[in-house]
């Protein structure tokens, strides 16, 4: 009984502290929410954002990121810089099979939507069009995708915005573009119709999500849960909807479509995802289907046809670098040796597309594999066995 007059003698102090702590809370910084401003998702993505903080009961504030990103519908790099600086954390980040756009230390969210490339074409074609060729965007997925799907007459636009146009102009039959790009395209033009069709390779479906710097981990793991309890109730569906030809991701049982769920990411136990880094595999033995006297062969071509643009090294010149992570993550590529080989083989050298020997081509595709870290079987490497191979293209050279 002694006890109880000592609690009610400090119950003052207590109820001071509980409000204070509580008023501490109220007035905690709200959070520095950042997207890409130029993504065709922007909209979708602040208003699924603005719908996970309103269900964790967190404030937040929008960061312009007009100045530092000015048309750049994308950039890790910047977005990784900014993660360090202005932004708690980025919505809208696409994520596809591959974790070399990302740097040790980021946060990755639970996916909210999954987005398809897509080949499309004029709904109504104009009298006179020949519906030939496929428009693709220079370094974008569109390029490997229509490699892929075998697809042989490219035309290689500069932006997925030339690409659209090329094809509303009746320039070409038809195109392949992130499915968003076409819905916004569409939204802004409304007397334009496209027919539709998702394409099916590796490098065809990414997911959005939120991304974090490593010490925002904790909320990056509220907001993975946000999105499963707001996947539940269709709320996320509603707002998602529009941009995907697809279920939301968060939607689908990744186990039985295990192409909608990333390979480098895995849960971690507090219901996050976090970025598995890649191995060292230097010095590890990697083979391919060539011979030895392949690799001697195709560096003659590739200096004769391939140097001038490629760099004599493979590291780039006026077109982009061949070896190395720069080309080709150490594993879990999204590239497929038949992918490159006949998007090769039919798109270079630029200055004679698809004029080489089929022979030519398989040696300059053995040299390209040896310059990459792997090792010949010692089988030679045949046009037909270069084509139909489906095993992933890893880089192994730092």
């Amino acid at each position: 009984m002694a006890f109880i007059p000592s609690i009610r003698r400090f119950q003052p102090a207590l109820l001071a502290v509980a409000a204070l702590s509580a008023a501490s809370i109220a007035h905690a910084a709200p959070v520095a929410l950042c997207a890409f401003p130029s993504s065709p998702t922007h909209d979708a993505d602040l208003h699924v954002a603005a719908a996970v903080f309103k269900h964790l009961g967190l404030a937040y504030r929008q960061v312009d990121l007009s100045a530092e990103l000015g048309k750049h519908a994308t950039s890790e790099f910047a977005m990784t810089r900014l993660l360090q600086t202005r932004c708690s954390v980025f919505v809208g980040v696409p994520v596809g099979l591959t974790q070399s756009q990302f740097q040790q230390g980021v946060a990755v969210s639970a996916p909210y939507m999954t987005a398809t490339f897509v080949k499309f074409r004029l709904a109504a074609p104009a009298a006179g069009s020949d519906g030939a060729g496929v428009a693709v965007a220079y370094k974008s997925p569109a390029q490997l995708i229509a490699a892929e799907e075998k697809d042989s007459d490219f035309d290689v636009e500069n932006t997925t915005g030339d690409v659209i146009n090329a094809v509303a102009a009746g320039k070409v039959g038809s195109g392949i573009v992130w499915y968003p790009s076409l819905v916004a395209y569409e939204r802004a033009h409304s007397a334009v119709h496209f027919d539709v069709q998702p394409t099916r390779t590796n490098v065809s479906d990414w997911t959005l999500r939120f991304v974090a710097a490593d010490a925002h981990r904790g909320l990056i793991s509220r907001i993975s849960t946000a999105i499963a309890s707001l996947s539940a109730s269709g709320a996320l569906g509603g707002i998602t909807s529009p941009w995907t030809l697809r279920p939301t991701a968060a939607e689908v049982d990744v186990d039985q479509q295990p192409h909608l769920q990333p390979a480098v990411y895995h849960p971690t136990a507090d219901s996050g995802f976090r970025l598995v880094q890649v191995s060292d595999t230097e010095g590890a033995e990697h083979k391919a289907d060539f011979a030895a006297s392949q690799i001697v062969s195709g560096k003659k071509l590739y200096a004769a046809d391939c140097a001038q643009c490629h760099g004599d090294a493979m590291q780039g010149r006026t077109a982009p670098a061949l070896r190395g992570p720069g080309f080709a993550p150490a594993t879990n590529s999204t590239m497929t040796i038949g992918g490159i080989d006949q998007y090769v083989t039919t798109n270079m050298p630029a200055d004679k597309p698809g004029q080489l020997k089929p022979k030519e081509y398989a040696d300059i595709m053995a040299y390209l594999l040896h310059a990459n870290g792997y090792e010949p079987s010692g089988k030679v490497m045949t046009p037909d066995s270069a084509s139909n191979d489906q095993s992933a293209f890893n880089s192994y050279v730092k």
